[in-house]
């Protein structure tokens, strides 16, 4: 029997200058910058970085896959960017601990032109260029890879810059309600919310029931809103009630102060809204 070499997982393709850097850059970007900036950069900041150090992880991970790394990224980025993988995210995010989101945006797509320098950095770190210094094998490449894992699954929409460009404010926000759906737009009705079936527009919520509420005033005339779009999870005894956005009414293309409108509206919303719901 011919003696077989065994593959070691290569540490440093996780331990470099290159990974750990944009590995920190998907987090800010991810967590804070796309919440607090909605453009177009930072909707496409996150593609580009995690085009270019995926393939390192996904190396690591699997080391007979090093010559395939680069393109089973980009076929599973274009696979997750397109429409046919709605039904897959759904079903995965009914078991995930952590559920995967995204928008249908086929500018997206180009971030694959990253994949060439991803190749390129993949080669050179596997053969020691780079690397971060001596590390414990085992012991600090864990620190690494259990957060990175955590990072990937976490990605969000690049949330609020469309919104913003159709007059429209990106609320985003779900909360767990202790009553069924029929029950909370009963309750919507009784107080002067009438619903209306919608089209599932925000696909990344994966809420199977959409509907829309059509020229609000809300209580003491605080504020008149065009309309809000919000949709369900599910239909049993407990719900979970996710508020997608909300159009003000004399607005016509981007809102200028989008982060102070978000801001305030979000806090209208729930105290004149979700609140209808705290109790049974």
């Amino acid at each position: 029997m011919l003696n077989q070499t065994p593959i070691t997982r290569n540490s440093t393709l996780v331990l470099n200058w290159i990974f750990i850097p944009g590995l920190l850059l998907l987090v800010i970007n991810d967590h804070y910058l796309k919440s607090e900036f909605p453009n177009w950069m930072t909707g496409k900041i996150s593609d580009f970085a995690g085009l270019l150090i995926f393939p390192m992880f996904l190396q690591f991970l699997f080391p007979r896959l090093r010559r395939f790394s680069v393109l089973l990224t980009g076929l599973l980025f274009v696979f997750f960017k397109l429409p046919v993988s709605d039904a897959a995210i759904a079903v995965y995010d009914k078991i995930a601990i952590i559920p995967i989101t995204r928008t249908v945006d086929y500018s997206d797509l180009i971030a694959l032109s990253i994949l060439p320098l991803s190749d390129y950095l993949c080669t050179s770190i596997g053969r020691g260029r780079y690397k971060m210094g001596t590390f414990t094998p085992g012991i600090t490449t864990a620190i690494v890879v259990i957060p990175a894992a955590l990072v990937f699954m976490a990605t969000s929409p690049p949330v609020g810059y469309r919104e913003a460009e159709r007059g429209e404010i990106l609320i985003g926000k779900s909360y767990k309600l202790k009553i069924s759906r029929d029950e909370a737009l009963a309750r919507l009705k009784a107080a002067g919310f009438p619903a209306e079936l919608d089209s599932p527009r925000y696909t990344y919520f994966h809420a199977p029931a959409n509907y829309i509420i059509r020229n609000i005033v809300l209580p003491g005339d605080k504020d008149t809103i065009e309309c809000i779009r919000f949709g369900f999870d599910a239909d049993e005894k407990r719900s979970r009630l996710v508020i997608y956005t909300i159009k003000l009414k004399h607005t016509h293309g981007r809102l200028d102060n989008y982060r102070v409108l978000r801001k305030y509206y979000r806090r209208l919303v729930h105290s004149d809204i979700i609140d209808l719901f705290a109790s049974q």
